[in-house]
């Protein structure tokens, strides 16, 4: 999955174009389901007898379209997914990253502290984000347990440091590249979402279970 800073970036170009109707909210869904703590924030689900795995897109639409087209923070949600989507197919298969081999994942999580400052500094990101009143009464709760108060004040801390040192995999060269190709497909999706047009099939970026 991507960063959430990188996240941020991608919801806040998108809304230089997007008429929004409230920011916070689109930028709280953008990150929002990587706040959960238990449940499926994902959706993640098995396709092809169980032989791959997807995100779920067809399942989110179909259950909070109306949602997505009126509400800031479920179409920040659903573009999460739809990034995240992306994501593993720009990591995994065009840079070929292998999450086998041990510490490999937590070095991948350390490459992203590393470029956090660059991606705040490039696309002037700022921490401003709320929680909304009365939020646990959000549907999007039927999907997973949310821990926003502390996952907002850990993304605080990445507003605030300044590590140092070489990044393993992930380059700050990667993270303009997925930054402005996430963008088009973004701005794709939402054209097709709110013209009625043939959404995204996940099941063309769906990948092997190991």
């Amino acid at each position: 999955m991507a960063s959430r800073m990188i996240h941020l970036a991608i919801t806040d170009l998108i809304s230089k174009e997007y008429e929004y109707k409230d920011k916070n909210r689109l930028a709280l869904g953008s990150v929002l389901p990587d706040a959960a703590t238990s449940g499926n924030s994902h959706l993640k689900i098995c396709i092809n007898d169980g032989m791959k795995k997807t995100y779920d897109l067809t399942g989110f639409r179909s259950g909070f379209l109306p949602k997505i087209l009126e509400d800031d923070l479920y179409l920040g949600y659903y573009l999460h997914l739809v990034q995240d989507l992306f994501f593993r197919d720009f990591v995994y298969d065009q840079y070929q990253w292998d999450p086998l081999p041990s510490g490999n994942v937590e070095r991948l999580h350390n490459d992203y502290a590393l470029i956090n400052q660059y991606v705040i500094q490039k696309y002037a990101l700022s921490n401003t984000i709320t929680v909304p009143v009365s939020f646990e009464e959000e549907p999007l709760n039927k999907l997973a347990s949310f821990s926003i108060y502390e996952f907002l004040t850990d993304m605080k801390a990445d507003f605030q440091s300044h590590l140092t040192g070489t990044t393993f995999f992930f380059t700050k060269e990667m993270a303009d590249e997925f930054i402005a190709y996430a963008c088009e497909k973004c701005k794709r999706e939402i054209y097709s979402l709110f013209h009625d047009l043939d959404c995204l099939d996940e099941r063309a970026l769906a990948w092997q279970r190991r």
